[in-house]
């Protein structure tokens, strides 16, 4: 098969199911593949928020380490094939057209075997982690990171057996219909990552996920390692960057803007020390890689007029964050806001969340089943709040409003966020490319 004819597959295949907790399915074809993941030293990292930045850092500490570092993460914003890749020697490498072809074919023949023996058929995420198994194993990486898709015991990753570290970004309340309605809930299905007597490290803002999380690792016989705020001390903070200090170290330095960031670096630093037996890191080597890391849609600056800043904040918590940052470096600005979120959140919570930080706010449908439609929204931010009918519509009418804005001679901002999957449209329409991206000339 070539690429085309290998997705006209997946999707024929798993007729449209999109969710199937468990993990049988998925042991049952690695079997038939052979097993590749257990040829693989992993780092699994679960969690609501700062997955994806967390997983980055780790990744580029790492590669300055001079490993080969597979990252399989979850969903793609900007490409398809930024779900499968390794980083080396600083660059990041997504997996091909041609590799992704060559995998699928190997999992038909092993969904055929499961087929003539009725054993079911697995869905498309199921499908996507066996191709990054594949793939990882055909890369000869040195260490995997591999980020958990929803939740963590029930996860399709979970299947791995050779895990050096488990990480557990905060918990909040998300995929309630899958995960539970408590955070003591939502804790424990991310716990599930956590295997016997590995090492495990942790940072939560809520008492009671931290409670759940310290439980599951004492029965697990595991030694726990808490990033907690009183640990680390910001020095200087700019779109350029963040520079801080974390217990022992002095003026580590993070490109990638955003005040939450830091918490996910220092997630990065404890990971890397836990893992000092076994891949020692030094301190060159550590400030090497958390100064190299980047990771797109995550308060992505673009240096234009007015500024452009993307971020998938998606959920209550993320919101929050995302907006202290706003407010931390646009003080002065003028802001236009652009948001899409999908109706299965808390979007009643967020919408309130938004309040006055802008003077004007579009809202659109994100282009999935899940989207909570852009009307609704718009009611719920009340009075400077205008639905669009599509990104496209909100980019254009956001752009005049910032013109607009800009004949009082102030600086603005046009802040486009939520669901990952506007963003992607967002940057095409607005022309927007890696090289616009403030810090990266």
């Amino acid at each position: 098969m070539n690429y085309r004819e290998a997705i006209q597959y997946v999707r024929r295949i798993q007729k449209g199911d999109a969710v199937k907790p468990g993990l049988g399915m998925t042991k049952r074809l690695m079997e038939y593949l052979g097993n590749p993941q257990d040829k693989l030293d992993i780092v699994h990292v679960a969690g609501t928020n700062g997955k994806g930045s967390t997983a980055a850092f780790i990744s580029s500490i790492y590669a300055a380490h001079g490993l080969k570092v597979g990252r399989y993460v979850s969903p793609a914003v900007f490409s398809e094939f930024e779900k499968i890749q390794y980083v080396y020697g600083g660059e990041s490498v997504y997996v091909t057209e041609e590799e992704m072809a060559e995998h699928i074919t190997h999992i038909r023949c092993a969904i055929e075997k499961m087929q003539k023996r009725g054993e079911g058929v697995p869905t498309e995420f199921e499908i996507e982690t066996a191709a990054a198994f594949l793939a990882f194993a055909s890369w000869n990486c040195d260490l995997v990171v591999l980020e958990a898709g929803m939740g963590g015991r029930l996860d399709a990753t979970n299947i791995v057996t050779t895990v050096q570290c488990a990480v557990i970004t905060p918990v909040s309340m998300d995929h309630m219909k899958f995960l539970g309605s408590t955070i003591e809930e939502i804790a424990y299905e991310k716990a599930g990552i956590i295997k016997r007597r590995i090492p495990v490290v942790v940072c939560q803002h809520d008492e009671r996920a931290q409670s759940c999380l310290a439980r599951v690792c004492r029965e697990q016989e595991c030694k726990w390692r808490a990033v907690s705020g009183d640990d680390w001390k910001v020095r200087k903070a700019s779109l350029l960057g963040t520079a801080f200090d974390y217990k022992r170290y002095r003026e580590l330095c993070i490109r990638m803007p955003g005040l939450y960031q830091v918490e996910n670096a220092c997630l990065a630093i404890e990971c890397v020390e836990a893992m000092n037996s076994r891949f020692p890191v030094s301190e060159e080597q550590l400030r090497k890689g958390l100064a190299q890391a980047v990771w797109r849609g995550r308060f992505d600056v673009y240096e234009k007029r007015p500024v452009v800043v993307m971020d998938g904040a998606h959920n209550p918590d993320g919101i929050q964050h995302f907006l202290e940052s706003v407010h931390a470096y646009f003080e002065n600005y003028r802001k236009v806001g652009i948001v899409g979120i999908f109706a299965d959140k808390d979007y009643a919570d967020m919408a309130r969340r938004i309040g006055d930080t802008f003077d004007q706010v579009y809202t659109v449908t994100p282009p999935t089943g899940r989207g909570l439609p852009a009307e609704k929204l718009a009611e719920q931010i009340r009075g400077h709040a205008v639905a669009c009918t599509s990104i496209q519509e909100a980019v254009d009418l956001g752009g005049k409003k910032c013109e607009k804005l800009a004949s009082g001679g102030e600086e603005q901002g046009l802040f486009i966020f939520g669901s990952l999957s506007i963003l992607k449209s967002a940057a095409e329409w607005l022309g927007l490319n890696e090289l616009g991206r403030m810090g990266n000339k």
